[in-house]
């Protein structure tokens, strides 16, 4: 089941002599249905991410920010100062 250039296909006799089972229509709906749901929560999940994603870069620039702005280092000379 090779082809002339050494690419994998099926003859159309293997596909004539061995017919491929559907489920009904009706199920193969309802399967539709649900993939159609399952890949919208995909997206709404990819949306989630993305936006987690930018926030936590967002975040980090902050505390990088302060930190080379020597804020940290103030609070932590207040607080062995303190003890």
């Amino acid at each position: 089941m090779t082809g002339t250039a050494g690419q994998k296909r099926v003859p159309a006799e293997f596909v004539a002599l061995n017919p491929l089972p559907l489920p009904p229509l009706n199920e193969q709906k309802r399967i539709v249905a649900k993939v159609r749901e399952l890949m919208k929560l995909c997206d709404e999940l990819e949306g989630q991410l993305r936006q987690s994603k930018k926030e936590s870069e967002r975040l980090m620039q902050a505390v990088l920010q302060e930190a080379f702005e020597g804020k940290y280092l103030e609070e932590s000379d207040q607080q062995v100062s303190v003890a």
